[in-house]
């Protein structure tokens, strides 16, 4: 029952590498359901998620057969995002890492747990960790493995929260773009919010928070704009102002989820015509893909900070939680324990359950011969007999079940399930498990 995963992050890869391998939700749903396509089924896979946040982008692949190698799954699952993204494989390949069966478990409930991110902790991660298997469930690309596989790293990220200090003192991205914002300029700083999403909320509602006053938001769509506004204090404006909303603006923060840039060198060169030589424009860019063209920050009198330039403010904060990351790893081991429990279960549970089958079957068949050859003999030596075939059946099996049950090499389990099905001529397939497992509990 493998499961693999192929991806890039923080670690690997620049902003400008993975903004180009970043999904949106529709574009996410129609990448996973790729796994229904006869290239990835005949290599056993048979599930299919894809985590994308704005510092990674992971896709996880499981089989339910045991018998399947995997072999050629990364370099697939490499074409899966290749071809979702039309990129070629020179674009990314250098950044991609992959991990395998339990490693792969285990880094996706360090993603959730907070301890593979940019910021030490942070919380946004786990909520898109679970997202992304809401998705691959709309997509019907999910199925009990990655379910398990996901419902223990959630658990994972939700216990190291609870039961240490890792997220003490939340810390976040947009905290730290605020924090920027400050050291740029003075709360009467005309600031620009651009975009209307949450992060765009949680930006306004710290900036409110931090005595900021001169706060306007833009967005496409004028209602959200003006819902956002109304609840921070904030002016809205039309999109078609945008150009002027720049020429007012002290600050701008961008957090789009537009899949190109929308402050482009010519709209923010245009904006600067005719602003005070003294009067410079500072962009702080959230999002991902980037909302701001990296030639922007050439014109004069223009600054634009970026995810990496946060990424760089941010790493001295790791000090602060790290004496919590041992702890975190000792819960993230139990739940890798959990989970490799479950799947030995759900290995060895068809052919257990096709091999006692099969001792009740003969048990019934030599009972009821030699029941109707004695036809008319007092009840209670029937029951006895019923229950002595029982009793010894019971024994008979109980020896290999329980050396089944307690053989946790996965390639010594499935050699005896193979004999055990050979030997007690059992019909069952493969090893599945089935949609109402629902994982380690």
């Amino acid at each position: 029952m493998p499961v693999t995963c192929v991806g890039l992050s923080h670690h690997t890869a620049s902003l400008a590498v993975r903004e180009r391998l970043a999904f949106g939700r529709e574009e996410a749903l129609a990448a996973m359901t790729q796994v229904h396509q006869p290239e990835l089924r005949s290599a056993g896979i048979a599930e299919l998620c894809l985590v994308s946040t704005c510092n990674r982008t992971e896709l996880y692949a499981a089989a339910p057969d045991p018998a399947s190698q995997f072999t050629d799954v990364p370099a697939l699952l490499t074409e899966v995002l290749l071809r979702s993204k039309n990129l070629s494989r020179a674009d990314v390949s250098p950044c991609l890492y992959g991990h395998a069966s339990t490693a792969a478990v285990r880094h996706l409930c360090r993603v959730s747990a907070g301890l593979d991110s940019m910021i030490l902790g942070e919380a946004e991660v786990l909520g898109q960790v679970a997202t992304a298997h809401e998705w691959a469930t709309q997509a019907d690309a999910a199925g009990p493995i990655l379910e398990a596989t996901f419902r223990s790293a959630v658990r994972a990220g939700r216990r190291a929260r609870a039961e240490t200090g890792i997220g003490r003192n939340p810390m976040s991205v947009a905290s730290e773009a605020i924090r920027l914002v400050r050291e740029l300029g003075p709360t009467t700083s005309a600031v620009l919010i651009i975009g209307t999403g949450n992060v765009a909320r949680l930006l306004g509602t710290i900036l409110r928070s931090k005595g900021f006053t001169d706060l306007t938001v833009i967005g496409r769509t004028t209602e959200h704009a003006h819902g956002l506004a109304q609840a921070i204090g904030a002016t809205a404006r039309p999109w078609h102002e945008l150009r002027e909303a720049l020429r007012d603006a002290d600050v701008v923060l961008t957090s789009t989820a537009a899949p190109h840039a929308v402050i482009t060198h010519e709209l923010v060169r245009s904006a600067m015509h005719g602003r005070a030589r003294d009067r410079g424009l500072s962009f702080v860019d959230l999002a991902l893909p980037r909302d701001v063209e990296a030639q922007v920050g050439t014109l004069p009198g223009v600054n634009v900070f970026d995810l990496d330039t946060l990424q760089d403010r941010l790493s001295g904060n790791r000090a602060n939680r790290h004496l919590e990351v041992p702890q975190v790893e000792s819960i993230i081991e139990e739940e890798v324990a959990l989970f490799q429990a479950w799947r030995h279960g759900a290995v060895l549970r068809p052919v257990l359950a096709a091999m006692h089958t099969r001792g009740e079957e003969i048990r019934r068949q030599e009972t009821d011969r030699v029941l109707r050859r004695l036809d008319g003999m007092d009840p209670e030596v029937h029951r006895q007999i019923e229950t002595l075939s029982k009793a010894l059946v019971a024994k008979l099996l109980h020896h290999p079940s329980a050396r089944l049950r307690t053989e946790m090499d996965p390639t010594r389990a499935q050699l005896y399930v193979g004999a055990v099905r050979d030997l007690f001529g059992l019909d069952t397939p493969p090893a599945r498990t089935t949609r109402t497992r629902q994982g380690p509990a």
